[in-house]
């Protein structure tokens, strides 16, 4: 009769036991994980994207996301990013976060590719359409020509200084305008330009063919043929070499010249370099995009995407100007040290 008890305890704990499972363990278990996504992005090196990437990797974890981090050559052309694309399609990805090397010449081939998988475009578009998550590039440019256009002012203001001109000149690193992004600050940086000093005398830096990487190029240019100008860089790769043809020129040139050339040199972009730059007064100031915010609503935007096979809704991008000495205000320093 013990026997019988016990089997019959055994036997009913086994059953409670059961029953506690089947009711408590689809409560327990993780849903599936979205993705798995992939980033590819023009240049690609950790400190080119810092904030970007941080912003992704960020709504990864919030969204219990998968995303691949795919490497592109720094040099890398349209061909090679249409080939990453098509691997990682072919890979399995259920949706790419693209920021184009080139608008124009991936505009078409991108195109097709979106008709089967969501793509969604970052800080540049494609053709002449605006990057799917980006601050007002144009609008970035017109700020960087208000802020040139206030230094110049306040020159002829104070009687011009060293390297004045009746007409002062002002350079525009014209390079990487394949990327619409560039091409959109252009023309807001000109537009404001023009309407705030309609008397400057506006010159285009472009390499040629064979001419010296793009620091010594501006190093020779300003010394030889620009010396006083104005300089303006942007996109954060021509601000980087700006920053390295800034600190070329003072390693020769006299102090007071020197000085000339960092006050009047002003950028764009947010990497460590430009921002390094910037704090060792290599540059006058930048304007620069929230890129952990551009990050990170990709992500979400990508997934909302990939479910509802929607249209990308606008997000609304900041963007701002900073100085040496406004560099280290809460607000810069949030944004352009995430990592800090």
């Amino acid at each position: 009769m013990k026997k019988k008890r016990i089997a019959l305890f055994l036997l009913l704990t086994a059953a409670f036991l059961l029953l506690l499972f089947l009711i408590y363990a689809p409560a327990r278990q993780t849903p599936p994980a979205s993705g798995p996504y992939s980033v590819i992005l023009y240049q690609y090196t950790d400190n080119d994207w810092d904030s970007l990437l941080e912003g992704i990797r960020q709504a990864e974890k919030d969204a219990d996301a998968v995303v691949n981090y795919v490497t592109m050559p720094l040099s890398g052309t349209p061909e090679q990013e249409l080939e990453l694309l098509n691997r990682e399609i072919a890979n399995g990805a259920a949706g790419i976060l693209l920021a184009p090397v080139d608008s124009e010449a991936l505009g078409e081939a991108v195109g097709q590719l979106a008709r089967s998988v969501p793509i969604v475009t970052l800080e540049t578009g494609l053709g002449e359409d605006k990057a799917d998550i980006t601050a007002d590039n144009y609008e970035m440019g017109r700020l960087l020509g208000r802020e040139m256009a206030a230094e110049i002012l306040e020159d002829a203001e104070s009687g011009g200084g060293e390297g004045s001109s009746e007409a002062p000149e002002v350079c525009i690193i014209a390079e990487y305008t394949q990327r619409e992004s560039v091409r959109q600050r252009s023309r807001g940086f000109l537009d404001a330009l023009r309407e705030l000093v309609p008397d400057a005398d506006v010159q285009e830096l472009k390499r040629s063919e064979g001419d010296y990487s793009l620091p010594l190029y501006l190093s020779y240019q300003y010394a030889n043929h620009h010396a006083g100008a104005y300089l303006a860089a942007l996109d954060k790769y021509c601000t980087e070499a700006l920053i390295e043809a800034s600190e070329t020129y003072a390693a020769s040139a006299a102090d007071a010249d020197a000085a000339l050339f960092a006050r009047r040199a002003f950028g764009t972009g947010n990497t460590l370099r430009t921002v390094s730059g910037l704090d060792t007064g290599a540059i006058r100031g930048l304007v620069y995009q929230n890129e952990f915010n551009i990050g990170y609503q990709g992500l979400l935007t990508l997934m909302e995407k990939d479910r509802s096979r929607a249209n990308v809704p606008e997000a609304e991008i900041d963007y701002y100007y900073v100085t040496r000495d406004t560099l280290y205000e809460p607000e810069n320093q949030r944004l352009l040290f995430p990592l800090t």
